[in-house]
């Protein structure tokens, strides 16, 4: 990258790019954790100089905006936050004159940096995934202050070698100090961390849904249904894989209030399902550091922070002809005929309902139990799970599940979702493919509002955006 016109004394960072692989979506070398930046800086200039002092950095730092609001009159509020810097103070000895052609002088000067895996932090109390370098992150509108023609994102993630070289020349013994910069685009390896204790945020998740089910809207109750949902395991990409999958386990519980035990699997088998799924996607950032591990009842109290909102849609299913396990109380003296259940493929599932089961429902109370496996497949590369004092990338899965056959009732859900980038195994190029993702234009009115029917079943494409 050249700082200067042709006829100054000019800057050139140049990184050693031998082993790695340039990315085709993001037209840019990507770089992780413990690789080594090799390279030399060069500077040349039409007369001799004298070098004085030379420092190359490999630098961390956030440049976020946003509007302000309740007030009056909003104003653009912006903030820069380094969180990585690591210096080589070059010695003068180690600075090679080249030769060059007549009226040219070049200078050459190596250098060498590890790229860290974590961020240097003065504050014992940091959670441990906010400790870890984040990835390179460039979204949302940009805003370029016009006094310093700084970018600023919503947010912004970048890493860059800065070099800073001072000289004079001649007889001169006032010295000129000359900058110049190269970005680096860095992709880090994460850790999947124990589930997420929910009970800490209760606005941000809901596991469970309890809802009566009528036969339609003018008939009888058939008893209560409950829908559950838990945190599937992390969705993990390693360092080749365009696309990953995991799965989450759903449960549906029935509680008859028939006066008929024994027609209870007749109206079970009447039943169908339709099972909506999307990734969410949470991308906080701010201009202050964040009080806390951001979420979204954070937002109503730190007006210096922003959620910016999006989904990934996965596959719809139509769920017929559901197996369905009884489950016995403990306290019922028929608890011993109480048959094992377990997870099973929904594609394969039939009703299993035992005729010594529905001879004796008549005196028998429990309820009914169906698991269900919920496939979550993504294709292309989500960022991973991680934060910083400014920066935070979170996921969530949300399911609803609408019953039809009976009054149409609709139980939503939205559990914590992973996404790790695992380390390799052995040595690698890292190439990343992009995401289809949809940012929502709004944000929600309330923690239990959720997205419309048109928008879940709507077959078109959102648009592209590179994670």
């Amino acid at each position: 990258m050249d700082s200067s016109n042709a006829s100054s004394p000019r800057l050139r960072l140049i990184v050693r790019q031998t082993t790695k692989i340039c990315d085709s979506t993001m037209r840019a070398i990507v770089w992780n954790p413990e690789d080594e930046l090799h390279g030399h800086l060069e500077l040349s200039s039409a007369e001799d100089i004298r070098i004085v002092n030379t420092t190359i950095y490999f630098e961390g730092v956030s440049r976020n905006w946003i509007n302000e609001t309740n007030v009056l009159v909003p104003r653009i509020l912006s903030t820069e936050r380094k969180f990585l810097s690591q210096a080589h103070d070059i010695l003068l000895s180690s600075i090679i004159r080249k030769e060059s052609s007549p009226g040219a002088f070049v200078f050459d000067v190596p250098f060498h940096f590890i790229i860290s895996r974590a961020i240097p932090c003065s504050t014992p109390n940091s959670p441990e995934q906010c400790l870890r370098l984040p990835p390179s992150l460039n979204l949302g509108e940009q805003y370029v202050d016009q006094s310093t023609g700084i970018h600023y994102a919503q947010p912004s993630i970048t890493y860059f070698l800065r070099a800073a070289v001072s000289f004079a020349g001649g007889s001169q013994q006032n010295c000129t100090l000359l900058e110049t910069f190269l970005p680096v685009t860095i992709a880090p390896y994460t850790e999947e961390l124990p589930p997420t204790e929910t009970n800490d945020f209760p606005m941000e998740f809901k596991e469970r849904e309890s809802k009566i089910l009528q036969r339609s809207y003018l008939g009888g109750t058939l008893g209560t249904m409950s829908v559950s949902l838990q945190e599937p395991p992390a969705i993990i990409y390693n360092v080749s894989s365009t696309g990953t999958s995991t799965s989450a386990l759903l449960r549906l519980e029935f509680e008859s209030t028939s006066a008929s035990p024994r027609n209870v699997p007749k109206i079970l088998q009447g039943l169908s399902f339709t099972v909506f799924s999307l990734i969410r996607v949470k991308t906080f950032y701010s201009v202050k550091s964040f009080p806390r591990l951001p979420s979204q009842s954070l937002l109503e109290s730190f007006n210096e922070m922003r959620l910016r909102d999006g989904i990934v849609k996965l596959e719809t299913q139509l769920i017929r002809d559901v197996s369905w396990d009884f489950r016995y109380d403990s306290n019922d003296n028929n608890a011993t005929l109480a048959s094992q259940y377990e997870p099973f493929p929904i594609h394969k599932a039939v009703l299993r309902i035992s005729k010594r089961n529905a001879s004796t429902t008549n005196e028998l109370t429990g309820k009914w139990i169906s698991n269900w496996t919920i496939p979550i497949e993504v294709e292309g590369r989500l960022l991973p799970t991680f934060c910083t004092s400014l920066v935070a990338r979170f996921y969530t899965l949300i399911v609803r599940v609408k019953v039809a056959r009976a009054r149409q009732e609709m139980f939503d859900l939205e559990v914590p979702l992973q996404v790790i980038h695992a380390p390799p195994r052995e040595s690698g190029s890292t190439i990343l493919e992009d995401i289809r993702e949809q940012f929502l234009g709004y944000r929600r009115a309330s923690e239990v509002s959720w997205f419309s029917d048109e928008f879940l079943e709507s077959e078109h494409e959102p648009p592209q955006y590179y994670l």
